[in-house]
């Protein structure tokens, strides 16, 4: 019998999006013919590699706005 094929371990997640942010999330996949898990999931990976690469510096407002 042919061993069952383990799926990979993840995390879920659940995010607030800004106003208009998930529409264009969804043009983006639909232009590249994949579905918008797909586009976040390659978005967060590009965001880790620049951070983790020293190639990403974000300045975060401090402040009761920020929150």
């Amino acid at each position: 019998m042919p061993k069952k094929r383990q799926a990979p371990e993840s995390d879920r997640v659940t995010v607030t999006l800004a106003p208009g942010q998930r529409a264009v999330l969804e043009r983006i996949a639909e232009q590249n013919e994949t579905t918008l898990a797909f586009v976040v999931r390659y978005a967060l990976k590009q965001f880790i590699q620049e951070s983790e690469s020293g190639q990403l510096k974000l300045e975060f407002p401090i402040g009761p706005a920020s929150q």
